[in-house]
């Protein structure tokens, strides 16, 4: 099958510099140019490849007459929240389009998404969304993203991704603004001026590739999250001599994940957690199993359905996403099970321990969870006792340490065995460690290298390592949210940053929730707050004695009433010797109120005053 050229013919292109007013960081940095001129262009009209075309792209040598812009709305000094768009002449395609989860400084959020201010007003450049695999921190902000950018816009990835991908869409109704293309590995799509080429990487999410870039001034190699098995579930090896044939095309650019750059060696491979779950099955004879796990790995969820259909247990499914991933995975077929060997989590009691195996969510202690919610004696279908055994295979995931081995010590405490990655390897990472980034590195041997997916620190690890492979450090940039690299093969250098930062996404809102929220819900949530109802004349005089109401403020212990009192007293002697409109009554109830609990009990509730004037 031939393949269509891309088109190639180019005009020099420049883009009016954005301001980042993300109010997170000041870099302080000196960029190549703050002024590239104006011009105007027409729309290319986008060509699509076949999707699952297997050979290369042949390409017309025409000297490019623009550099590329690689422009960072996320996934850089940051866990989370990945996307970076491409931008050349007319056209600009996206790679990923994740969120990542609030922190505690953020009660109240649901999720953060990228700021996509910047393709927003470029929205006639948009060309196509292109998916490296289906978890949250790559897809999770897709259905927001679109529905910001309006019109329909094409997403491109394997068939598990653009299934995911498709759940998520449908819960915000944006189905219909996207126009999703399948590809696998070796397919070669044309998007804009860019074409496109997605190569099988090992993770812990089928479906996920890296994606060979073409562009007019050179290729870009993006890794996409990766891990070098040569033992994988399903045997589907990671194609690294594709890979190592588009290193030996000559590389411009390479995009490497940093997560793991800290840990020397290499990742285990997923085949050792089968060898230990195997191992759990034979010596839990007569006992009740339950194994929580991430319901994104269907891999290892086919794996441990598969043992269930070997040492014959029924499997229930619990928890919301555990069925949904399992069930997208059968719809697609990935997985491929009996239909008989699953049972409705409510009839798990009336089965024998020892041939039943529960799936549960919550390997990462998540509030809400089937397992937390079990170790707390809240889920009334499955009580835990001393004849279950509990596999939670999953690694804690930073920040998450905590509620993991609250429910641990939750689970012993109710009789259970537990086995977790600290006792057991019952689970492996999904990322490179320093080894195979090395071999990543060496395979593509790129002209210049920027390092992504990771914290600063793991981005500069991941800098240094390279470096110790003899590549020149000058050929080296650690990119920070909303920087715009530009390169051709004379140029790499940050020239201005465009407008980037997250957005908070509450409910059914998003960007709603600002900083000034944020810390209104903080003091609520230490303070509390107290609401002062004042009736006054015409001329500011009180009418009758202040209503106050408090939540979070003070407690028995602390005197309430006299505290109320003591209140009353200082909002009456501050009125009564001055008089003003109602700004002017509420402004002085805030300052008295305010200071009397700096004073007196060394806190700052939100003071609310309400005045109604008789």
């Amino acid at each position: 099958m031939k393949t269509k050229k891309p088109n190639v013919a180019m005009q020099e292109e420049t883009v009016k510099t954005a301001k980042n007013t993300s109010a997170t960081r000041n870099t302080g940095r000196k960029f190549a140019s703050d002024s590239p001129q104006k011009t105007s262009a027409k729309n290319t009209n986008q060509k699509r490849l076949p999707s699952h075309t297997k050979q290369s792209v042949n390409r017309r040598v025409t000297k490019p007459v623009g550099k590329l812009k690689v422009i960072f709305l996320g996934g850089v000094g940051e866990i989370g929240k990945n996307i970076t768009a491409f931008e050349y002449g007319d056209s600009i395609v996206i790679i990923d389009a994740g969120m990542s989860f609030p922190g505690n400084d953020m009660p109240g959020v649901d999720v953060v998404i990228p700021d996509v201010s910047y393709l927003v007003e470029n929205r006639d450049k948009v060309k196509g969304i292109l998916l490296t695999h289906g978890h949250e921190d790559h897809i999770g902000a897709l259905p927001f993203i679109v529905e910001k950018l309006g019109g329909k816009v094409d997403v491109y990835g394997t068939k598990l991704t653009l299934a995911l991908a498709e759940n998520k869409l449908i819960e915000r109704n944006v189905l219909n603004k996207v126009n999703l293309v399948p590809v696998s590995d070796r397919s070669v799509v044309s998007v804009g001026v860019f074409t496109a080429e997605f190569i099988h990487v090992s993770h812990s999410v089928a479906g996920s590739v890296a994606i060979c870039l073409r562009t007019p001034v050179g290729i870009v190699f993006h890794s996409g999250d990766f891990k070098v098995d040569y033992t994988p579930l399903g045997n589907e090896i990671m194609n690294l001599n594709r890979i190592a044939e588009i290193g030996r095309q000559g590389v411009l650019l390479m995009m490497s994940e940093s997560t793991n750059v800290e840990k020397p060696g290499y990742t285990m491979s997923e085949s050792v957690v089968q060898e230990t779950i195997n191992q759990i099955f034979r010596d839990a004879k007569g006992r009740r199993l339950i194994i929580a796990t991430f319901a994104s790995n269907v891999d290892r969820l086919g794996m441990i359905i598969e043992l269930a259909k070997t040492y014959r247990r029924k499997i229930a499914l619990s928890g919301k996403s555990m069925n949904k991933y399992i069930e997208t995975a059968i719809r697609v077929g990935i997985l491929s099970v009996d239909k008989d060997m699953f049972v409705d989590i409510d009839k798990v009691n009336n089965i024998e321990d020892g041939k039943i195996v529960i799936l549960s969510t919550g390997s990462q202690g998540e509030p809400m969870s089937a397992l937390t919610r079990m170790a707390s004696g809240e889920f009334n279908k499955v009580h835990i006792g001393s004849n279950d055994t509990i596999v939670i295979s999953a690694s804690p995931i930073p920040g998450n340490e905590r509620d993991v081995y609250n429910v641990v010590n939750k689970l012993y405490r109710l009789g259970a065995n537990v086995v977790y990655s600290a006792l057991q390897a019952v689970h492996v990472s999904g990322h490179a460690c320093q080894e195979e980034l090395k071999l990543m590195y060496t395979l593509i041997k790129p002209k210049y290298f920027i390092p992504i997916h990771g914290e600063y620190r793991h981005l500069k690890q991941h800098a240094m390592l390279v470096e110790s492979l003899k590549h020149k450090k000058s050929n080296i940039i650690i990119p920070e949210l909303g920087d715009c690299v530009e390169v051709d093969n004379s140029t790499f250098r940050i020239t201005h940053q465009v407008l980037s930062g997250s957005v908070m996404v509450d409910g059914l809102g998003g960007g709603d929730v600002g900083s000034t929220v944020l810390k209104d819900r903080l003091s609520l949530s230490q303070d509390g707050i107290i609401v002062c109802v004042l009736k006054v004349n015409r001329n500011g005089k009180l009418l009758a004695e202040p209503q106050i109401v408090s939540r979070g403020c003070f407690y028995e212990e602390d005197g309430a009433q006299s505290i109320v009192d003591e209140l009353k007293k200082a909002i009456k002697q501050d009125l009564s010797h001055q008089t003003g409109g109602t700004a002017y009554i509420k402004n002085a109830v805030q300052k008295t109120v305010k200071h009397y609990f700096r004073v007196s009990l060394k806190r700052s509730p939100i003071v609310l005053p309400i005045v109604v004037e008789m």
